[in-house]
C-alpha cells in the first residue's frame, strides 16, 4: 500500500547463500514438525481413535505434548 517506503537491496553471494541456508533449516525444521505431528495421529488413530479426535486438533500446544511425554501409554 506504500511503495514508495519500498527499497531495493544488494545482497552480496555471501549474504544469499547465507539467507538460503537459513531458509533451508527453516523448512526442514516445519517439514519435520508436520512429519512428527502426522506420526502422533497415526498412532492415535490406530490405539484410540476418540483420544485422537481429542487432542489431534491440539497438538500444536506445548502442555498437550508435556501431557504425551509424562504419560504416553494407555495405561
Amino acid at each position: 500500500t506504500m511503495p514508495h517506503t519500498l527499497r531495493s537491496l544488494q545482497l552480496t553471494d555471501e549474504e544469499e547463500a547465507a539467507l538460503g541456508m537459513l531458509t533451508g533449516f527453516d523448512l526442514d525444521l516445519a517439514r519435520q514438525i508436520t512429519q512428527t505431528s502426522n506420526r502422533i495421529r497415526g498412532l492415535f488413530t490406530q490405539i484410540h481413535p476418540p483420544l485422537e479426535r481429542l487432542l489431534g486438533p491440539r497438538l500444536d500446544y506445548d502442555a498437550i505434548l508435556e501431557v504425551l511425554a509424562a504419560w504416553p501409554t494407555p495405561a
